[in-house]
C-alpha cells in the first residue's frame, strides 16, 4: 500500500511539473515560514526556493503563503496540505532508505527538540556527550512552545518534544523514558527537622509551570484533601524556581533528578512531599508520520538509550 502512495504521488508530480525538491521546498516553508530561512536549511539560494514557490503555486493554483509582515502565513488550502505532505515525504524517504546501512558518523542533520529547562538539563549533558562520539554532523535547537506541544508537533515545526504530561493525539506517539517522583527543595538555613503537611501548607511557595497553565499535580491532590497552599510565584522555568528557593525561605516541588542535580551545586537540600503524589512520567513525543524515518528512529533511540529500564523489585 505505501509503494502504491508513493508512485501515485511520483505521477502527479510528474504531470504536473513538481519534482521531490518542490514538495521538500514546500514542506520546509510550512515549518519555517521564510523563504531566506527555507533557503538556509536546504542549502539553496533564496531565488531558487523563489522559483519552486512559484511553480508549486502554478501547479496548485493557490498562493499558498501570503506575506503577513516579514512571515509567510499559510493559506487553508496549504494547511490542508501539511499532513499528506509529511506522509508522502516519509513514504518516499523509506523507499530510498530500504536496504540502506545507516551510519550515525556520516549524519548531517540539525533536530528542533521542544524541551522546557527540566528536559534540557536531564537530557542535553548526556545526548551532546553521546553525539560527539558518534554523531558529529548532528546538532540540535531546543524550543519553548508553552502549551502548544502538541500542535507543534503535529504541525512538523519540532522533530521531538521531551517533558511530560503530553496531550493524547491521533497522529502523535509516545516514547517513555523514565519516572521521577516529586521532592519538595528548601534552603539549607530554613530547612525543617521534619516537612509536616502543616508546615508545608504555612510556607509560600513557587509553582513551575513549564506549559503556562494554572494549577497542577500538587494544588489538585490538595484541593482533594479541601487544602490549598500559598503560591508567591508562577514561573515556567523550574531553574528559576531552585535559584529562588536557594537564597530565600520559599519552597518548590519539583522531580527529584532535578532538585538533587540543582543541590550539587547550591545550598539546598530536600525532603519527601508531606503528601502522595504521583511521579513524573517523562518521555520523548514525536509524530507518526516520523516513526519510520531512519534518522529520527536512531535519534529516539540515542536519548531512550541514556534512560535504561531499571530492574523490577521483586516481591
Amino acid at each position: 500500500m505505501k509503494l502504491i502512495v508513493v508512485m501515485s504521488a511520483m505521477n502527479v508530480i510528474h504531470t504536473s511539473g513538481i519534482d521531490l525538491g518542490h514538495l521538500r521546498v514546500l514542506d520546509v516553508l510550512l515549518r519555517t515560514h521564510s523563504t531566506v530561512r527555507a533557503a538556509r536549511e536546504l542549502g539553496l539560494t533564496q531565488s531558487a526556493v523563489s522559483h519552486a514557490l512559484r511553480r508549486l503555486r502554478e501547479a496548485l493554483g493557490d498562493p499558498l503563503f501570503v506575506r503577513v509582515g516579514r512571515k509567510l502565513a499559510p493559506t487553508e488550502r496549504v494547511l490542508g496540505l501539511r499532513v499528506p505532505l509529511a506522509e508522502a515525504l516519509a513514504a518516499v524517504g523509506r523507499v530510498f532508505q530500504a536496504g540502506a546501512a545507516f551510519e550515525p558518523a556520516a549524519l548531517k542533520a540539525s533536530f528542533r527538540i521542544i524541551a522546557a529547562d527540566y528536559a534540557e538539563l536531564v537530557v542535553l549533558p548526556q545526548l551532546l556527550a553521546a553525539l560527539a562520539s558518534e554523531a558529529l554532523g548532528v546538532d540540535l535547537v531546543t524550543m519553548v512552545v508553552g502549551d502548544a506541544v502538541e500542535d507543534v508537533i503535529q504541525r512538523g515545526e519540532a522533530d521531538l518534544a521531551l517533558g511530560a504530561s503530553f496531550a493524547e493525539r491521533g497522529g502523535l506517539m509516545l516514547r517513555p523514558l523514565f519516572r521521577d517522583p516529586f521532592v519538595v527543595a528548601i534552603a539549607a538555613e530554613h530547612a525543617p527537622g521534619r516537612l509536616t503537611l502543616e508546615r508545608y501548607l504555612a510556607a509560600r511557595h513557587v509553582l513551575v509551570a513549564p506549559r503556562a497553565l494554572p494549577g497542577g499535580v500538587v494544588d489538585n491532590r490538595l484541593a482533594s484533601l479541601g487544602r490549598a497552599r500559598r503560591v508567591v510565584l508562577r514561573t515556567p522555568c523550574f531553574q528559576t524556581a531552585l535559584a529562588i528557593a536557594a537564597r530565600t525561605e520559599v519552597m518548590v516541588t519539583a522531580p527529584r533528578s532535578l532538585a538533587l542535580e540543582y543541590a550539587r551545586h547550591a545550598p539546598v537540600v530536600t525532603f519527601p512531599p508531606p503528601l502522595e503524589l504521583p511521579e513524573v512520567r517523562f518521555g520523548a513525543l514525536f509524530s507518526a508520520s516520523r516513526q519510520d524515518d531512519v534518522a529520527h528512529r536512531w535519534l529516539r533511540e540515542r536519548v531512550a538509550a541514556l534512560f535504561p529500564a531499571k530492574p523490577q523489585r521483586k516481591r
